[in-house]
């Protein structure tokens, strides 16, 4: 791409929003619950504490941790062994998952449209629009790892589809197994790709559609049957099946009485790209588009984003974030259904009128990138929390525990953040050196609990004399 193109102008303007925001965001600290637990969890695997089959949350919860399988886990941890056990850590890897989102997005797009056409910004900016996106990546969780995964067997079962070759189709299986390992059920989507390329493009027969269906099911398949063989693994997913998928199919874990509630909140979040395709629609619509839409590469990317989302309207256990792995090939589908309309409004401006603002957003970027650093260390929740452990893992050893009350035992993002920022547990049924008390509660009962005199915002911490 050409500095004077005019798609490097909305390359720069999707690289300021993505950073802005997408940075921002990610790096400042505070995380949602399920993002600190996983950081926690990865966090101990990488010094030690569980083994990959058997991880550990605290030492007095989830001490045998089988809530997920453990692929996206492991590869957090190994982030963690690399680089030591700052909270940057966890907010590095959310950011690398991105930044690797955005390039198999664009190389995705770019098997469709070929290299020639310089709008490979159009699904970014779609995509970094999305606020449910936004709060997915900044906040650690396993959708992340997920829809890396995911997206990677569809790019290369669309090119196995497209070339008729066993060794992508092979290749998309593999990935297709990986996402398994990493999420579970969620992750299998991709095996029906090949049917979809066959709805879509019709350019082979059925029965060819259904062999590539099998050789990418085959994958998985004699995978997760050789795992099955190993005792450790079989363990484990015994152990997962039965809390996880029991608990989910079970309704011990329903988040909301209606199935179609995902479908609502997809329709939701989908209006933003949806609404900036149809301003590039109302710029253009005067002008006769010069290019068609890729209407076949549109049905094969919403029928992939439907299979992605769909079916986890099966359930009652219906968390917003599950979507985050189905915007990519939604915002594929729209930005191919846009482009006519952007290539119309692109091929009428001047390019020359453009440098000044190149070179303007070249040195936002700077300053978006500058302000993402200076930020870092501004909580964006948690603050009082986050301040009273930078005081309490200064007075008490990693790897102890503290006694808390009962009405505190249910507050699980203080599990969480105890583990991940102190490397202590909380025990409510136990009593130990240390006591944990609400900073305006009672007293504690036991008479050898002297108040350490530390400024905390929202506990008092105790120390058995």
């Amino acid at each position: 791409m050409k500095k004077h193109d005019l798609s490097w102008t909305f390359g720069l303007l999707t690289t300021l929003l993505f950073i802005s925001a997408y940075g921002y965001t990610i790096f400042t600290d505070g995380m949602f619950f399920d993002g600190v637990f996983y950081a926690a969890i990865a966090n101990n695997l990488a010094n030690g504490i569980g083994t990959f089959w058997e991880m550990q949350y605290t030492t007095t919860l989830h001490a045998s941790f089988h809530e997920q399988p453990p692929l996206a886990l492991f590869l957090q941890s190994l982030f963690f062994r690399l680089l030591g056990d700052s909270i940057y850590v966890e907010r590095l890897y959310c950011f690398v998952c991105a930044l690797l989102m955005i390039w198999l997005m664009i190389r995705t797009w770019i098997e469709v449209v070929g290299k020639e056409n310089n709008y490979a910004w159009l699904p970014v900016i779609l995509w970094v629009i999305i606020p449910l996106n936004l709060w997915t990546y900044q906040n650690n969780l396993i959708e992340l790892t997920l829809g890396i995964l995911d997206l990677a067997a569809i790019f290369f079962i669309l090119k196995g589809c497209r070339q008729n070759s066993w060794t992508w189709l092979l290749l998309g299986g593999l990935f297709t197994f990986l996402a398994f390992f990493s999420k579970g059920l969620q992750g299998l989507f991709p095996i029906v790709a090949p049917f979809i390329y066959w709805i879509a493009y019709r350019s082979q027969n059925f029965t060819k559609s259904w062999l590539q269906m099998m050789i990418v099911t085959a994958v998985p398949v004699v995978l997760i049957g050789m795992l099955y063989m190993y005792p450790p693994a079989h363990q484990f997913f015994d152990a997962y099946i039965e809390r996880r998928l029991g608990g989910t199919f079970n309704h011990l874990q329903d988040t909301t009485k209606s199935h179609f509630y995902l479908l609502y909140k997809l329709g939701l979040e989908l209006l933003a790209p949806i609404g900036l395709s149809f301003i590039f629609w109302s710029i253009s619509r005067k002008q006769i588009p010069n290019t068609r839409p890729e209407i076949k590469a549109v049905l094969f990317f919403t029928g992939i984003g439907l299979t992605a989302s769909l079916p986890l309207m099966v359930t009652l256990e219906q968390r917003p974030f599950y979507l985050a792995t189905s915007f990519p090939y939604f915002v594929l589908a729209i930005g191919l259904l846009a482009l006519p309309y952007v290539h119309a409004i692109l091929v009428k401006l001047k390019d020359n009128k453009f440098t000044v603002l190149n070179y303007t957003l070249t040195g936002l970027i700077i300053v978006a990138v500058a302000f993402v650093a200076l930020s870092a260390k501004n909580p964006k929740r948690e603050h009082a929390l986050i301040s009273d452990l930078s005081y309490i893992r200064k007075e008490i050893p990693k790897r102890s525990i503290i006694s808390i009350p009962t009405e505190m035992d249910t507050r699980w993002s203080l599990h969480a953040y105890f583990m991940r920022y102190a490397n202590i547990s909380l025990d409510a049924r136990h009593k130990h050196p240390y006591l944990l008390m609400p900073l305006e509660g009672p007293t504690p009962i036991d008479s050898c609990y002297k108040q350490i005199q530390i400024p905390l915002q929202k506990f008092a911490l105790y120390k058995c004399e």
